[in-house]
């Protein structure tokens, strides 16, 4: 009986499926009433609870002719030359996991300063950590500075507590890259596939966007994907741009990467920045004030690691002038994180990028937020947009409300001078644009 039940749920499921998640299930016991099943690893224990229990289910009642209930315990292989520890107690949880990625142990959901605004991306991603496979692939998008490298690790962390069986891989797209290059040169492609392909349960790749351009390891690339996937195994992908922004990768990948959950992290409003201040202040052992923090998070926005530097710096300075920091020593270090900004008066960034597009292409405001299509319009409109995205980390979104654009229009607009810029097509074009910069960062400075 035992052995049809076997047999008919080989028959039901792939080889490569039966091979990844079915090679160490077997049948414990079975009576009128139940069904027991076991296997050797935790993390596969739950995954067949959730992704195969109808298909089990189905082969029982087809072998048996009753639907009978059924149940699969995790029980790890025993080694018969070791005497077994009857003093060792505790849950499972607590065994040490498989380490196979160097992870920053400070990077974890417990130190995530999470605002409402990024509420769902970490609600999101705990449930990925405790169930991978529940959203797959799962691909974190947002700006430099903002935490994704932190979720990214953070799900890493939170996956190996819950599952110590569960072997978790966490790599940059760089070291996907230079991995594959040597594997070449020594003739070890076979050891880069089995371990990228056959030996991680949750693959995590950051600064996806690295491999754009890319042809032959993003080939690599996607028969991992593929492989991966069709094994039920976790993906996340980290990146500082949406999928449709990829402009240089294959469609066929794209696609993949839009198949699962997308999100994007969001820059922390001024109420998350106070706490994420206060925190970054108490790991360093400084009683920052609430004045000079509530300084600190309305006037340094996004790129949270700039606040990090600021209060570093903060730190630094009253130290060296051997007095507690006051208003007016904050003052001088935020100067230096914001030249667009003084605690008197703020300037209006965006003004400021508009003006010297105006003055420096000769096109009137009007034109660039109106419907001309005019040759100098059109390239005044897009590096405005270029600018907004690349040098001040304004979203798709956003940019889309400032200049009353859709969210396909001001994409286009990007790929378009990216393009231009990265192909020398327009050599004038790199010179136009470090031109609004440095004079938008100069009359910053300035005032």
């Amino acid at each position: 009986m035992s052995h049809k039940i076997i047999t008919i749920l080989k028959n039901k499921v792939s080889k490569k499926i039966w091979n990844n998640w079915f090679s160490t299930f077997s049948i414990k016991e079975i009576n009128e009433e139940k069904a027991i099943f076991a296997v050797e690893n935790l993390f596969i224990k739950d995954w067949l609870q959730t992704k195969y229990g109808s298909l089990i289910a189905k082969s029982i009642k087809e072998a048996t002719g009753k639907s009978l209930k059924f149940e699969i315990r995790y029980e790890k292989e025993s080694d018969p030359s070791v005497e077994p520890d009857n003093h060792q107690k505790g849950p499972l949880v607590k065994r040490k996991p498989l380490m196979i990625s160097k992870l920053n142990p400070e990077y974890t959901f417990e130190s995530f300063v999470s605002g409402a605004e990024n509420r769902a991306i970490c609600a999101v991603s705990r449930q990925i950590a405790e169930m991978p496979g529940r959203y797959n692939p799962f691909f974190i998008y947002g700006g430099v500075g903002l935490g994704k490298t932190h979720i990214l690790q953070a799900i890493a962390h939170k996956a190996m507590e819950v599952n110590p069986d569960c072997r978790v891989l966490y790599i940059t797209s760089e070291q996907f890259l230079n991995d594959m290059i040597e594997s070449i040169k020594k003739g070890s492609v076979k050891d880069f596939r089995e371990l990228y392909r056959k030996k991680a349960d949750v693959l995590l790749i950051d600064d996806i966007q690295f491999l754009i351009g890319k042809d032959g390891v993003q080939t690599e690339l996607f028969h991992t994907f593929n492989e991966l996937h069709d094994a039920g195994k976790q993906i996340v992908i980290c990146s500082d741009r949406n999928p449709n922004e990829l402009d240089g990768f294959h469609e066929r990948m794209i696609s993949r990467f839009q198949m699962g959950m997308v999100m994007e992290i969001a820059a922390p409003e001024k109420d998350t920045r106070y706490e994420i201040a206060k925190r970054l202040a108490r790991r360093e052992a400084y009683d920052l004030s609430d004045d000079i923090t509530t300084m600190f998070a309305e006037n340094i926005r996004g790129n949270i690691r700039r606040l990090r530097g600021a209060i570093i710096k903060l730190i630094l300075y009253s130290s060296i002038y051997n007095k507690d920091s006051d208003i007016s020593l904050a003052q001088k270090v935020l100067a230096s994180y914001v030249p667009s900004i003084t605690v008197s008066k703020r300037k209006d960034e965006l003004e400021m990028i508009i003006t010297t597009i105006e003055n420096l292409l000769d096109v009137e405001r009007k034109k660039i937020f109106g419907k001309s299509r005019k040759k100098n319009v059109v390239l005044a409109r897009q590096v405005l947009i270029y600018i907004l995205k690349n040098d001040f980390g304004r979203s798709i979104t956003e940019i889309g409300k400032l200049i009353n654009r859709t969210h396909s229009t001001v994409i286009h607009s990007l790929k378009k001078i990216e393009k231009s810029i990265s192909s020398n097509e327009d050599p004038s074009l790199s010179n136009i644009v470090n031109t609004v910069v440095e004079k938008v960062m100069a009359a910053s400075a300035a005032s």
